[in-house]
């Protein structure tokens, strides 16, 4: 008696039942190899994914998948980036983030941290112009985020910069600053969509503070 609901049937073996065996044995052969390959495609894609994690000064983890590589930045605990030969793609730095000392909870305090964060930002990019700003949330981080417009040379450059701490315990003052980069050369259409597809979107969404792989929602 099959134990498929007859609302999702007929199985493979009541479709095959009626044909000659020498048929039925070619083609569940058939099938085995079709599923096989999907199962082959699967791991392929997992192996092709990269985990980091950083120790020191702060503790944290990710994965980044193929098409955009590790390089190194001055002052960064963790630089990926994409180009198109010499011509800048996009990018996702992680630089350490340290708070001043403070009452209450990081909450509160970030978005006032963020005030001077964006005069910073008004220096080291031409034609800075800032988007929105607000509260985020990365997995088992929070913070608060900046996105801006600037100038690449000639060309235009998308910002979301990521003021992040780890949401247990309250108090701490040492976290990351989530530095994501990106140009319309990548298709990204505005400001607004840095890391929300792509290589950038893998990393980000993928961003955990310590070694865990568990914990909280993207």
């Amino acid at each position: 008696m099959s134990t498929v609901k007859p609302e999702y049937g007929p199985t493979l073996s009541q479709v095959l039942a009626p044909l000659p065996r020498r048929v039925r044995v070619a083609l569940g052969a058939a099938a085995a190899v079709v599923l096989a390959a999907a199962l082959i495609v699967a791991l392929r894609a997992g192996e092709e994914e990269t985990a980091v994690i950083v120790r020191e000064p702060v503790t944290f983890n990710l994965i980044y998948g193929p098409g955009i590589e590790r390089g190194s930045e001055p002052g960064a605990l963790l630089a990926l980036g994409r180009r198109r030969g010499d011509l800048f793609l996009d990018s996702f730095v992680v630089r350490e983030l340290v708070l001043p000392l403070y009452r209450g909870a990081a909450s509160g305090t970030l978005p006032v941290y963020a005030f001077g964060y964006i005069g910073e930002l008004r220096r080291r990019y031409a034609g800075f112009e800032l988007v929105e700003e607000g509260r985020t949330r990365i997995n088992n981080a929070i913070g608060y985020q900046v996105v801006f417009r600037a100038r690449l040379g000639e060309r235009t450059l998308y910002g979301r910069h990521l003021l992040l701490v780890a949401q247990e315990p309250e108090g701490l003052r040492r976290g990351v600053v989530i530095e994501l980069a990106s140009t319309p050369a990548t298709g990204t259409p505005n400001a607004g969509a840095t890391g929300n597809a792509g290589p950038l979107k893998t990393a980000l969404r993928s961003f955990r503070f310590g070694e865990d792989r568990e914990g909280g929602e993207a």
